[in-house]
C-alpha cells in the first residue's frame, strides 16, 4: 500500500498524517503539499492550477486521501469566488496524473453539499448547496465519482460536519473563539438565546473514520462524518465553563438572524468506519487543555 495524502498541513490533514505514519510507517505514505514536510516523502506543487510535478510521480499510489482544499475560516469566506474555485482546480489537476495502481480515493468533502433544513441530515437528504464552498465540494465529489468510474477504481466521499478539537484555533468558530476569551479572562458573546442545536464531532473520531475508510470493504459510498449528539449553543458554552473551571460572563447579544438547527443522523458512519464517538466533555477538555498550553507558552 502507498497512500497519497493531500492537505497535510491543514487542520484535518495534520492529524491524518500523524495517524497514517503511526499505522503504516513513512515508507507507505506520500504527501502532496505546497510546503515541505520533512518526515515523509513530500511532493511540492507550485500552484493548484499547475502542480509542476512529473506525470509519473504517483503511478505507484494505491490509495488517495484527498484532504487538500480551501476551507472557510469564517462565514463570510464561504462565498469567496477564487478561493472556492481553487478546490475544483486542485482536484482537476490531481486527477490528471497517472495512477496506474490506484485502488481507492477517500475524498474529504463537507455537509455543506446539503440544503437548508431543520430536519436531521442523513446521506439521503436533499443535495442543494447554499454557498460557493458547498457547490465546489459537490463538484469535486462528482469529478472523483466520474474519475473512478472511468478508471475502474472506487471512492468514498467523507462529508465532514462540525469538527472540533486541537488545531482548529485558526478558525473563527464558536469553540476556539470562546476558549481564547476564557483564557484571556474576557466575556464570551452569545448571539441570540443560544437555543439552536448543533452536533460536534471530535477530531480523533474524524481521523479514525478517514483512516478506516482506506480499507473498508465496500466502496462507492457517501458517509457523513458527524455526531449524533445534539447540543444547544448555550449548553455548549456552559459545558466549556465546567471544563475551564472559570466563571466567565456569557454576554447575550440580540440577534435577528433566522434560527436553524444543524443536526445529523450518523447511522451510516457508525455502521461502517467508526465504532464509538468520543464523549463531548472529554473532547472539550482536550481542546481546552491544548489551547491553554499554547496560551501559557505565548503561541
Amino acid at each position: 500500500m502507498l497512500i497519497l495524502l493531500t492537505g497535510a498541513t491543514g487542520f484535518i490533514g495534520r492529524h491524518v498524517l500523524t495517524a497514517l505514519l503511526e499505522k503504516y510507517g513513512s515508507q507507505s505514505v506520500m504527501v502532496l503539499s505546497s510546503k515541505k514536510i520533512t518526515n515523509v516523502n513530500c511532493k511540492i506543487y507550485a500552484s493548484t492550477r499547475d502542480f509542476g510535478i512529473e506525470q509519473n510521480a504517483f503511478n505507484k499510489v494505491t490509495h488517495i486521501i484527498h484532504a487538500g482544499a480551501f476551507t472557510p475560516k469564517s462565514s463570510r469566506s464561504r462565498n469567496e469566488i477564487s478561493a472556492c474555485f481553487s478546490n475544483i482546480e486542485y482536484t482537476k489537476n490531481l486527477l490528471s496524473y497517472k495512477f496506474d495502481a490506484l485502488v481507492r480515493v477517500v475524498n474529504i468533502s463537507a455537509v455543506d453539499v446539503y440544503g437548508n433544513s431543520d430536519a436531521k441530515l442523513s446521506e439521503n437528504s436533499l443535495i442543494a448547496p447554499e454557498s460557493l464552498y458547498g457547490s465546489s465540494k459537490l463538484y469535486c465529489e462528482q469529478m472523483i465519482k466520474s474519475f473512478s468510474r472511468i478508471n475502474q477504481n472506487d471512492y468514498i466521499n467523507m462529508r465532514l460536519g462540525h469538527v472540533y478539537g486541537p488545531g482548529e484555533e485558526k478558525y473563527k468558530k464558536i469553540l476556539p473563539v470562546a476558549i481564547k476569551n476564557i483564557l484571556n479572562n474576557q466575556h464570551v458573546d452569545l448571539w441570540g438565546d443560544g437555543s439552536e442545536l448543533r452536533s460536534f464531532i471530535f477530531i480523533d473520531d474524524v481521523v479514525k473514520s478517514i483512516v478506516n475508510a482506506l480499507t473498508y470493504p465496500e466502496g462507492g459510498l457517501n458517509i457523513n462524518v458527524v455526531s449524533s449528539r445534539q447540543t444547544s449553543i448555550l449548553e455548549l458554552l456552559n459545558l466549556l465553563m465546567l471544563v475551564s473551571e472559570k466563571h466567565t460572563e456569557i454576554r447575550v447579544i440580540e440577534s435577528n438572524h433566522i434560527k436553524r438547527n444543524v443536526i445529523f443522523n450518523n447511522k451510516t458512519l457508525m455502521e461502517t468506519v467508526l465504532e464509538e464517538e468520543t464523549d463531548l466533555m472529554l473532547g472539550l477538555k482536550s481542546e481546552y487543555e491544548y489551547m491553554k498550553r499554547m496560551h501559557e507558552s505565548g503561541i
